[in-house]
């Protein structure tokens, strides 16, 4: 991106970006690596990267953090974001830092750059991904705990991705004001043909997408499949992302590994053809903020079964785009299962719904004029 285009060039007035008389307004954003981690959060900063924003932005991205890293891998990656963060910050000026924190140490690490970004006398935008924060901070020390509240409190403006993400971000930052932008996609690439769910036999595909190992209620699953296998001859389930080999090993011991496709990570792009042949979407998850498997679910006209953690009651009303369950409740997931597995009607019926949903509130495009509203917003202050 060329920062000295001119506003004619772009076709923005003065009056809209209300900045300088020369340049797009530059702004420095870091979060997690786009190649090296999988899952919802880096998926969504590249659609953020890739989308009409660079045309009224110039973006300059560091990642901080890789999940594909280890150990040593991981802090030289993090030791060499600081170093590239503290050249490019005199180098670039950006108008504005804009920080993508998610859970457990990005805890530490992306407030960090909010600290460094103050001493530089720099504005600053956190958009807080994190569904697991009470369970994150409840296991850090007293000291811990202080920095991570009082280095978010630096940050002039907060981006939270549901009412209830907002809730908790307030308590760790009570004096800051946090501005609401539900996550979306863009909902083309899952417009599949409704016709789809008319030439299917009688076999039932459900969907699970989520990295398991991390409180995703992949074993809940396992064991609401093995209620539902000695009734329904006719499903399957197929589990997409990383961190499998524990389940697989647990569903041997169930006895029911002919129900079960065990996928493994899986690109972006590779994704779509899962979600066009399912017929049921399911996450029994523990914690979340605003998943985007969910969203993308619903954006394929899938019913939902999740639960009623974080963000998901913002996305899936009971009984009309799916049905949502208390975390570890297994009995209530095998009964919701089973109404959709019997009732094709019904599964069509919700999936319609949750598609209009998607449509017409989390649609990509909606979501970047909010996005750059809200970042305009904060280089006007500066």
């Amino acid at each position: 991106m060329n920062t000295e285009r001119t506003l004619g060039k772009v076709g923005f007035s003065k009056k809209t970006l209300a900045i300088s008389d020369t340049k797009i307004p530059q702004i420095l954003m870091v979060g997690m690596s786009l190649t090296k981690t999988r899952g919802g959060i880096s998926t969504l900063i590249g659609e953020i990267l890739n989308s009409d924003l660079k045309d009224d932005f110039a973006i300059d991205y560091i990642e901080s953090q890789a999940e594909d890293f280890k150990g040593f891998d991981k802090l030289i990656l993090a030791i060499k974001a600081v170093f590239l963060f503290i050249v490019k910050i005199p180098i670039k000026n950006p108008k504005l830092v804009y920080i993508h924190i998610g859970s457990n140490a990005s805890l530490y690490r992306e407030p960090f750059f909010i600290v460094l970004a103050k001493i530089f006398g720099k504005k600053t935008v956190a958009h807080f991904h994190a569904g697991d924060v009470d369970e994150y901070l409840e296991k850090q020390s007293k000291i811990g705990r202080k920095f991570i509240s009082r280095a978010i409190s630096l940050s002039d403006k907060l981006i939270a991705v549901s009412k209830d993400s907002a809730n908790k971000l307030q308590k760790l930052a009570p004096k800051n004001k946090i501005e609401i932008i539900h996550n979306a996609i863009d909902t083309k690439p899952f417009a599949f043909s409704p016709k789809r769910f008319e030439r299917r036999g009688e076999n039932v595909q459900i969907l699970f997408v989520g990295a398991m190992g991390k409180l995703k209620g992949e074993t809940d699953l396992a064991d609401a499949i093995m209620i539902l296998a000695e009734k329904y001859p006719n499903f399957r389930v197929s589990f997409l992302g990383f961190g499998s080999e524990n389940l697989e090993n647990y569903c041997k011991k169930l006895g029911i590994e002919k129900f079960i496709e065990f996928v493994g990570a899986v690109s972006a792009a590779e994704r779509f053809v899962f979600f066009e042949e399912a017929d049921i979407f399911v996450l029994p998850t523990y914690a979340e903020a605003m998943p985007m498997s969910v969203i993308e679910a619903m954006a394929a006209s899938l019913p939902i079964v999740s639960t009623t953690v974080g963000g998901i009651p913002e996305l899936v009303c009971e009984a009309e785009e799916g049905f949502l369950i208390e975390p570890a409740n297994v009995e209530k997931l095998a009964e919701k299962l089973s109404i959709l597995i019997e009732n094709k009607e019904l599964r069509v019926k919700m999936g319609e719904k949750a598609r209009e949903k998607v449509g017409k509130q989390l649609d990509f495009h909606l979501y970047t004029e909010k996005l750059k509203n809200c970042l305009l917003e904060s280089v006007r202050k500066n």
